[in-house]
C-alpha cells in the first residue's frame, strides 16, 4: 500500500507463484540431527553410524523441484535465480543461534568455471567470514558426481583461512551449505573451525 501511495514501482517477486507453490519447507517430523524430513521425530539410521553430536537444520527436502534449481543455478551458472532463495535463507538465518556465519567456499577452478560461490550469493545483508579454503591439492570431481561411498571417503579438502582463528575463538560458529548429503563434507568444515577456537559449530542447508 505505501508503495501504491508514493506512486513507487511495485516490488516484482523473485519466482512466480507457480514455483513457489512447489518449494515446500520441510515442516513435518525431521531427523534432530541432520534435519531430514521422515516419519518420526526420531535420529536417523545416517546419524546413526555417524555416532556424534552434530547438527545440521534444512530449509527443504532434496527433491525433484530442489535438484532441478541447483541444476541451473548452480551448475548452469544462472546467477539470476540467486534472488529466489536470498529471502527464504534470510529467514532461516534469523532462526539460528551463532555469533559467526561461516559458508563452505569453493575452489578456485570452480571460481574461474562458474564465477561465482553458491552460496555466498544467497547471502544479502547477512554479514559471514571466509574462514575456510579449499585444499587445491585435493580438489578432484564435482561432489554431486560421487556415490556415497566415494563421499565418506574423501580427504579432508579444507584448511582454515589465514588469519580465521582471531574470528573463530570462542565462537559458536555456523556453516551454511547448499545440500547435506552424507555429512562428510560440513563435518570436514566443521574439523577445521574447531582447529580454529571455536566453541560450538553448527550448520544450516538449503536442502537435505
Amino acid at each position: 500500500m505505501a508503495d501504491l501511495l508514493r506512486w513507487a514501482p511495485l516490488p516484482q517477486p523473485q519466482v512466480c507463484v507457480a514455483c513457489a507453490q512447489r518449494l515446500k519447507p520441510i515442516t513435518g517430523p525431521r531427523c534432530p540431527a541432520c534435519g531430514r524430513a521422515q516419519a518420526t521425530a526420531t535420529i536417523c539410521y545416517d546419524c546413526e553410524r555417524w555416532g556424534d553430536d552434530f547438527v545440521n537444520h534444512a530449509v527443504f527436502p532434496y527433491n525433484s523441484d530442489l535438484k532441478a534449481y541447483m541444476q541451473q543455478y548452480k551448475f548452469q551458472g544462472d546467477y539470476r535465480l540467486r534472488e529466489v532463495m536470498q529471502p527464504i535463507l534470510r529467514r532461516a538465518l534469523a532462526r539460528e543461534v551463532y555469533d559467526v556465519l561461516v559458508p563452505i567456499p569453493v575452489a578456485a577452478e570452480t571460481w574461474r568455471t562458474r564465477g561465482f560461490n553458491q552460496v555466498t550469493a544467497w547471502l544479502t545483508d547477512q554479514p559471514y567470514q571466509q574462514a575456510l579454503v579449499v585444499r587445491e591439492a585435493t580438489k578432484s570431481r564435482p561432489q554431486s558426481s560421487k556415490t556415497r561411498q566415494e563421499r565418506l571417503r574423501a580427504q579432508q579438502p579444507f584448511q582454515l583461512a589465514p588469519n580465521a582463528a582471531m574470528v573463530l575463538q570462542n565462537q559458536r560458529v555456523l556453516l551454511l551449505d547448499d545440500v547435506y548429503t552424507t555429512g562428510r563434507t560440513i563435518r570436514h568444515a566443521a574439523q577445521q573451525i574447531y582447529l580454529g577456537g571455536a566453541e560450538t559449530v553448527t550448520s544450516l542447508t538449503l536442502a537435505r
